[in-house]
This record gives structure tokens, C-alpha cells and sequence, in this order.
């Protein structure tokens, strides 16, 4: 290994093979090897300045194909370049290519490094850089150390650098990486660091897979238990449930979720499923009675020991078949079109509550209703409740009046009769008002209905009969009316595009439903409701929000009221890898308002950035404070490690989670 003194001599062996042609006896054969391939290749060692870079295209494309390998090794490269911090080292990873992905260096050595294109998507393999460490260890899939003289082009003579190979989990060359400083740095240590790193990467990567391996061995045995039909639950030597099927929750009175990690005995009351008389796991075979909280059943239970290596239970795989007889649904269950009742309206706040009081009060007459709300506050929802409190086992029929073309509404509301028009049927058709007999017929939108068809709307609401397209007969219909608006209709009256004599037959009993914005008091409530049913249908396991996560949603205006709430939760709980939804992982799912919102109001959301920079710094310094070590910390977080080492960088912050002072 060369020292300080012998730097004049790798000079001179550099200069004898690469100006004369002769290879000195004190090279390294790896070194020999390296330039007599350069040579064959026809590099010129004083031709290159700058290192080759790729486009920006195929950059994107290979740190996307290798995403897995920059977020293993980043965490291992900041702790690197910690210890060299201020010697004007950079530590640089790159693809199997040589292709820089990665690279992290002094701020005072940035712009140097910029002037010998040192960047991310500079090309290190030796067909472009010649002899190098990256280039070296890409070709031997071995470390090692290359000092001055070494390297083949004269213009990287002042560095060391030190490169170790990466190997994935089929021992697979992947990437390397790589320390470069100033040649008067080149200590073997360097270059030991380097190894302990590239080791510790490809354990995280072998980590990584295995992980991944038994995730999907565990959506396996999941898609198989949901394909039985029998209920299936799995209990460890406690008694604790750590699998069970739709059916088994079912049989159970419960749902996934909720089971998951609980004791059965939360769940089971009466006769102990699973044990014996001693209260010891069993195997056995026999018809049970299963005494749940709120229900009790007779099944058919087979269960079988699962036994460790050396014959110790583990725990217990029972199968349920239920022997009951499938009760008939009760009379409330048997509801047409509809799925939602009052029940299913949730939230606490005064508006809300009025609305569902009128509604609950207007349910239990046939007048006509019109419901005024944003998009999205739950009209619909509304009016099938309404519908559903005394009449669920009647036809309730939707119609979207924005939707329907203005040619074709009539016929579509109330029906034509045989060849009133070109294309009709030879039979006529009936109407939605005519299907809707007995029931509730919901217009939706019904401020966007062409003045002509509110005409005829207003004589059916009068007269309480309708007429076929082309037909003379008064067909009498029994049916409660629900109309619904986004719209400002007594504006629109103003503006002759509403008649207002139609407006006064609707709003008989007007109901206005609050947008979410003004129920500040049901964010918790709604979010609670919203992950239990989410975190089920997407098999997850979602913590509840914090109170600073709520206050968030909270500050938020909601233009797209719960529908859009409910679409940001999904999309959150879709996207997560953790259990926990913080402040800062949910912003990225509320949409920015619209621009001239923006422009108004420019300097206070600069406030509330800043404000939330703030606040993501001091959650960062806290939890690093808590638990003293940044694995735990950016699991508490709810982020990876690679994410947290840049918000350390961000902020400044050293492991400590204190300011580092700026560097000039």
C-alpha cells in the first residue's frame, strides 16, 4: 500500500508504462491488468477531463430500477461520510454500470467535484473512466483501494479512492461503493470502512428479500384461508389470534381487524374454544356451542396443533363450520337500490345533528323534500335514509338530472309509449316515476333540468299523474319526491333559469345539509370510522390519527366535503407502508386549493410551510431524543431511514437530533 513518500514513484510507473509502453515491476498486477485493457480500448490518459454523464431519461430509469438498493445504502452513506466529515471525501454509490445513483461529499468540495462531472448519472465503469476503484471493483467483484498514479487518467492522479462491491441476495453484483478524498488520505482504514458498509448493505438487502418473501408467502396463506368455506382462525400457545378468515370473523360475531392480536378469550364467553378441561390446546373433532359476546352458535370446530421443531405447541389451526340455519334477513334488511339509514350518518356536531333531526322528522311524511348541500356532503345518503325509516322494502330510484341529455330526460323521467319517437321500443317503455311507484323517486342535480322538462315536473308534482311520450292516458303515481342541489336556486330563479313556481312546489321541507368544514367537531369521529373500514378492506393495520394529524385535516377546507375526505384517507391508508398516518404523510393527499385562493392568501400559507417545517423538525428531534437511535426514531415516525437521514440533512441535524453549525 502506498504512503505519502511514494507517491513520485507511482508518478513515475505511470509515466514509463502509459509514455514509453513499459510496465514497471513494482505495479500491482490488478493495476497492470486495468491499464493493458485501457490500453486496448484506446484510452488516451490525458484526453478526459470530465467523466461521461447519462441523459436524465435513463438516470430516472435506473434509480428507479434500483430504489431498493438507494434506500438500504443511503442510511450506511451519510454514517460514512460522518466520519470524514471536513477531510474532503465524497462517498458516491453506483448501479452495476458504474452509473453514479447516489452521492454525498463536503459543501466545500461540491464544486470541485461538479467541475470533473462528480455528479449523480456520471459514468465510473472502466470503459469511461479507465483504471478506477468504482470501475475496478465492477470487474473483479473484490475490494479495493487505487491511490494517485493508479489511476489511468492523469486528471484523477490527486485522489484516492476506495470501492467495495455490493451483492444482493443471490450473491448477484448490483453496485458499488465508493470513498474518494485526497490522495494524502489513503489509509488502509478508509478502505475497511468501506467493506463494513457494502457487508452491512448486502445483510439489509438479504433482510429486505427475505421480508418481502414472507410477505407474500403471508398474502398466500391469506388468499387461501378467505378461499375456504369454513371459517378458519389460528391461535399462538396464549391464545392470542394471529390469522383468521372473513367466515371464521363472521362466525365469531367480529370482524378481521378487529380479531387480530386479541386473546379469543375477549371474544369467546361460556364453553373455551380451542382447550381442554385442563385448559390446554388440543386437537380434536367434535360439534361445539360457540358463546360469543353477542351471539351463540353451534359449530362443527376440527382443530389442529401447530408444534415447533422439537414437538412444543405453538398454537392451534381450528376450522368453524357454522350449523345454524341461515336466519331470513329481518324486513329492514330487504331495501331496494339503497344501503344506507340514520345509523350510518356519522358525526357529532350541531349542524349536522339539525339536518339529521329535519330528516328523521321528514321521513315520516310524503311531502316533498329538497335537500341543499356541496358536492359530496351526502345527499344521497340523505335521502336514502329518509326513504329507508319507512319504506325500505319500496323501490327507491336515482336520477341524475346533470347527467341525462336534454332530449332525452322526459322520455327517461316519465316514459314513451310504442313508436311515439324513431328508435323507441315496440312495447313503450315506463318512466323513473313510474318505477319508483310506492316509493321515492331522488333528483338529483335538479337545478340543472331544462325549463321545459321543470314544466312538466310541476303538473306531475300537482297533479300527481304523469303522461307517456306520445301517449293521451293519465297514469296516477304514488311516489314521495326527493330533490337535491348544489346550486343556489333561489339565484338561479333570479336569473329565469329555474322556475320559481317549481321551486316552491320542491322546497315544501328544506334541509340543509353543513359541508364539512363547518363540522369541525366529527374529523375524529369520521377518520376513526373511515380506517376501521378501510384498514379491512385493504388487510392493513392502521393506528388512529393523532391529534396533531386531526388538526391538520381539521385547517383544511375540503372543497369535495366527505366524499373527498374519505377518497385522501384511502388513498393514505392505499400507499403506506407503516401503521401509522402522520400529519406530514397525509398532506401529500389534500390537494392545493385553487390558484386564486392561493394568490389571496400567498403570505399565510408561506406561514403554515414554515409553520409545518417546524413542526416536522421538532417531531424529528424529539423522537431522536426519545429513543436514541434513528432506526426506532423513523419507524415512530412513520417514514424510512433513508427518508429521515434526508430531513436530517434538511434541518441540519446530526444523529443527536442537534443543529449542526453551517459549514463554509
Amino acid at each position: 500500500m502506498a504512503f505519502v513518500s511514494d507517491f513520485n514513484k507511482l508518478y513515475e510507473d505511470w509515466d514509463s508504462y502509459w509514455r514509453d509502453g513499459v510496465l514497471p515491476k513494482g505495479v500491482r498486477p490488478v493495476i497492470a491488468r486495468s491499464w493493458k485493457r485501457c490500453r486496448a480500448m484506446g484510452l488516451d490518459p490525458l484526453a478526459l477531463n470530465r467523466t461521461p454523464v447519462v441523459d436524465d431519461a435513463e438516470f430516472q430509469r435506473r434509480t428507479a430500477q434500483n430504489q431498493a438498493l438507494l434506500d438500504e445504502s443511503i442510511p450506511f452513506m451519510m454514517e460514512l461520510q460522518e466520519f470524514v466529515d471536513g477531510s474532503g471525501f465524497s462517498t458516491t454509490l453506483t448501479d452495476v454500470d458504474g452509473v453514479v445513483l447516489e452521492m454525498i461529499c463536503d459543501r466545500f468540495v461540491v464544486e470541485q467535484a461538479f467541475t470533473r462531472n462528480l455528479v449523480r448519472g456520471s459514468i465510473w465503469n472502466e470503459e469511461r473512466a479507465g483504471t478506477n476503484a468504482t470501475g475496478l471493483a465492477i470487474v473483479t467483484a473484490q475490494p479495493i483501494q487505487i491511490i494517485g498514479g493508479e489511476h489511468s487518467f492523469k486528471c484523477y492522479h490527486e485522489l484516492t479512492c476506495s470501492a467495495s462491491p455490493i451483492f444482493d441476495a443471490g450473491g448477484r453484483l448490483i453496485g458499488v461503493l465508493d470513498m474518494s478524498g485526497p490522495k494524502e488520505y489513503s489509509f488502509p482504514h478508509t478502505l475497511g470502512m468501506v467493506v463494513a458498509a457494502t457487508k452491512a448493505i448486502t445483510r439489509q438487502l438479504c433482510i429486505a428479500e427475505s421480508n418481502r418473501q414472507l410477505d407474500l408467502t403471508n398474502h398466500y396463506l391469506k388468499e387461501i384461508m378467505e378461499s375456504m368455506d369454513e371459517g378458519v382462525v389460528a391461535v399462538d400457545v396464549k391464545g392470542k389470534i394471529i390469522g383468521i378468515n372473513s367466515d371464521g370473523a363472521k362466525i365469531l360475531n367480529t370482524t378481521t381487524f378487529g380479531a387480530y392480536g386479541k386473546n379469543i378469550l375477549d371474544i369467546m364467553e361460556g364453553e373455551k374454544l380451542f382447550v381442554d378441561s385442563q385448559g390446554k390446546l388440543t386437537s380434536t373433532s367434535q360439534e361445539q356451542h360457540v358463546v360469543t359476546r353477542s351471539n351463540s352458535i353451534n359449530c362443527l370446530v376440527n382443530q389442529r396443533l401447530v408444534l415447533h421443531d422439537n414437538g412444543d405447541v405453538a398454537g392451534v389451526v381450528a376450522r368453524l363450520r357454522n350449523l345454524k340455519t341461515p336466519r331470513v334477513p329481518e324486513r329492514r334488511e330487504v331495501r331496494k337500490g339503497t344501503r344506507f339509514t340514520f345509523a350510518d350518518i356519522l358525526g357529532q356536531s350541531s349542524s349536522l345533528l339539525r339536518a339529521v333531526h329535519l330528516a328523521k322528522v321528514a321521513s315520516g311524511w310524503d311531502t316533498t323534500i329538497l335537500l341543499l348541500g356541496e358536492s359530496g356532503t351526502g345527499k344521497e345518503m340523505f335521502a336514502q335514509a329518509i326513504h329507508n325509516a319507512h319504506s325500505s322494502d319500496k323501490p327507491f330510484i336515482v336520477v341524475n338530472c346533470g347527467a341525462i341529455p336534454e332530449n332525452l330526460i322526459e322520455s327517461i323521467l316519465f316514459g314513451y309509449e310504442e313508436g311515439s319517437f324513431t328508435g323507441a321500443s315496440h312495447h313503450g317503455k315506463k318512466g323513473k316515476f313510474e318505477l319508483a311507484e310506492g316509493g321515492t323517486i331522488f333528483l338529483d342535480e335538479i337545478g340543472e333540468m331544462p325549463i321545459g322538462t321543470q314544466t312538466v315536473l310541476l303538473r306531475v308534482l300537482q297533479e300527481r299523474s304523469i303522461q307517456r311520450i306520445g301517449g293521451t292516458r293519465d297514469i296516477p303515481v304514488n311516489v314521495r319526491v326527493i330533490a337535491a342541489t348544489n346550486q343556489n336556486l333561489k339565484e338561479a330563479v333570479a336569473e329565469h333559469r329555474f322556475r320559481q313556481d317549481l321551486y316552491y312546489r320542491l322546497n315544501v321541507l328544506e334541509i340543509r345539509i353543513p359541508p364539512l368544514r363547518e363540522r369541525r367537531g366529527d374529523f375524529e369521529l369520521l377518520a376513526g370510522a373511515f380506517i376501521q373500514e378501510l384498514s379491512e378492506k385493504y388487510d392493513k393495520t392502521i393506528e388512529p390519527f393523532l391529534p396533531s394529524t386531526i388538526r391538520v385535516l381539521e385547517d383544511y377546507e375540503w372543497p369535495g366535503n366527505v366524499r373527498q375526505f374519505h377518497h385522501a384517507i384511502e388513498q393514505a391508508i392505499y400507499f403506506t407502508e407503516n401503521n401509522r398516518i402522520d400529519n406530514f404523510f397525509i398532506s401529500d393527499y389534500l390537494p392545493q386549493q385553487q390558484e386564486q385562493e392561493l394568490d389571496e392568501n400567498r403570505v399565510a400559507e408561506m406561514a403554515v410551510i414554515a409553520d409545518l417545517d417546524s413542526m416536522e423538525m421538532q417531531a424529528i428531534q424529539e423522537a431522536l431524543v426519545r429513543f436514541g437511535d434513528k432506526k426506532k426514531a423513523a419507524a415512530f415516525l412513520g417514514i424510512s431511514r433513508s427518508t429521515l437521514y434526508r430531513k436530517l440533512e434538511k434541518y441540519h441535524l446530526d444523529s443527536r437530533g442537534q443543529k449542526c453549525s453551517d459549514k463554509k
